[in-house]
């Protein structure tokens, strides 16, 4: 492997691609690849963060990783490759099921500019699908599974001009152009990585959120994997089925960074976050000790949080809570081996509505053992809940996953799941029939059904308006539900 030239500083480009039809606002994280389209009906975005990880902690001597949302920065890209690359060492983008197509075709365009760059995927897809994901002729690398180090590893290996055989979680192709899949690298201690560089997020872009009360907001990261053992849920495969945390001294470190740089909101993306009681509890102590004044939102769990403990995230400026319901059927749940019960939702969502926090409620449908009456049943149960906000979304089996692998014996054809798209993800059934019986297109008659059964209630609506404080509240609402009408009546999101 000849290394790169010594006279220069090169650049390892981190990427955000555009996906083809443009204005969507994909969300892409490590365990998914991808969020789904039911949370998108209401215009939802996310500041980039998996990727401000990867690209910060690839930082060394010689090379100078850059980082670049191009569907928010389409003249900047546009730019880099009118600029030939000649000074890029590597690519590298996080690649999930449903975007690999894309993905690919992305780095078929700079290899056709500069056959030199060299190309890594990293996150879900080459993961789980690590043969299938080398297979195109346009792909150099890949990395398995935590991607921070294993990245930062080989852009120094590709940098010195070193080999690859040694080199733990990545895949490459040897002198036959066969698939090399080198073992796993073991998991990092989560002090160690680095607190994300937010100045390389676009410069004077908001991303838009519905559910943010204060503008602008970002997104952290706290701790890494699930108690949890649901079936459609690539977590478990993807983190080693074991969980890792912060420190609460890191996680308020962060804290105190991102109050400096003038956000006034955080989204802790961790899968569960309120499965660490006692870590939260001390973050939300020091919170309140120095002042921070910031509002968040977080993602928990049904049965893993308290009254108590709730009161002091309140206290701390948490203002929402978002769980996993996924059904109104606890034999459903039991399907999903989600380990919860219907009863613990009823009770979470109402000592949620006690302490005052807002809640938003994530339903899931066409599991195994759906039929038209267990979707009714979900949302009269929704409505009973009576959350905030609630997304629907149909299942989509994910590589990595029980659920995949229930399918994939089925239906061999399902190969490594890339006929699953960010055009259909969620809104339209994929192997449905194999999971429960019910054929796609009656799956999205009924995810409208759903939209249309939650929002348009004019007790819901007249409720949303009476809680509106604030102009610019009112018109993230506002824009908030011009998208969820336009899909309650079309069923295009």
């Amino acid at each position: 492997m000849t290394p790169a030239p010594k006279h220069k500083k090169m650049k390892a480009l981190f990427l955000v691609p555009p996906l083809q039809g443009g204005g969507r606002n994909i969300v892409r994280d490590f365990v998914y690849g991808c969020w789904c389209n039911g949370r998108r009906i209401g215009g939802m975005q996310m500041p980039p963060l998996n990727e401000l990880f990867v690209c910060t902690h690839a930082r060394q001597p010689g090379l100078e990783p850059i980082f670049i949302d191009a569907n928010l920065e389409p003249e900047r890209f546009r730019g880099l490759l009118a600029s030939g690359l000649s000074d890029v060492l590597a690519v590298a983008l996080m690649s999930s099921t449903q975007s690999f197509t894309e993905d690919v075709q992305v780095l078929g365009h700079i290899k056709a500019i500069n056959p030199r760059v060299s190309t890594i995927l990293y996150g879900s897809h080459p993961t789980f699908m690590p043969e299938h994901a080398l297979a195109p002729e346009v792909v150099d690398y890949i990395v398995l599974r935590e991607p921070e180090e294993s990245v930062r590893c080989l852009l120094s290996a590709l940098l010195q001009g070193e080999g690859m055989e040694t080199l733990p979680g990545i895949g490459y192709k040897d002198a036959a152009g066969q698939p090399v899949i080198n073992p796993y690298r073991p998991f990092m201690d989560m002090d160690d990585l680095p607190i994300p560089d937010r100045t390389l997020l676009p410069q004077g872009v908001d991303y838009f959120n519905p559910v943010v009360e204060r503008m602008p907001y970002t997104t952290m990261q706290t701790s890494r994997g699930c108690p949890g053992k649901c079936i459609f849920c690539t977590a478990p495969s993807f983190y080693g089925r074991r969980t890792r945390v912060r420190s609460a001294e890191k996680v308020l470190e962060e804290l105190r960074v991102v109050k400096r740089q003038g956000y006034r909101e955080v989204f802790f993306r961790d899968e569960t976050f309120t499965a660490y009681k006692k870590r939260n509890q001390e973050i939300c102590e020091g919170m309140l000790r120095e002042g921070l004044d910031l509002r968040w939102i977080a993602n928990g769990r049904v049965d893993m949080i308290d009254k108590e403990t709730m009161r002091l995230m309140k206290r701390a400026g948490c203002h929402m809570l978002k769980f996993g319901v996924e059904t109104g059927s606890d034999r459903i749940l039991a399907n999903y081996k989600k380990g919860t019960t219907c009863a613990q939702a009823e009770e979470v969502f109402r000592m949620a509505k006690e302490v005052g926090l807002q809640t938003h409620a994530h339903i899931v449908l066409g599991g195994p053992g759906e039929t038209p009456e267990t979707i009714k049943q979900t949302l009269e149960f929704v409505k009973k809940l009576d959350p905030t906000t609630a997304s629907f979304g149909i299942l989509t089996p994910y590589p990595g996953t029980e659920l995949f692998e229930l399918v994939a014996r089925k239906h061999p054809e399902i190969g490594d799941g890339t006929a699953s798209n960010m055009a259909n993800l969620h809104v339209q059934g994929f192997y449905s029939e194999a999971i429960c019986g019910m054929k796609g297109e009656e799956l999205s008659r009924w995810l409208v059904r759903l939209y249309r059964g939650f929002y348009l209630r004019p007790t819901y609506l007249a409720k949303r308006l009476a809680e509106v404080r604030s102009l610019d509240r009112f018109m993230i609402l506002f824009l908030a539900g011009l998208n969820i009408l336009g899909f309650c009546l079309t069923g295009q999101k």
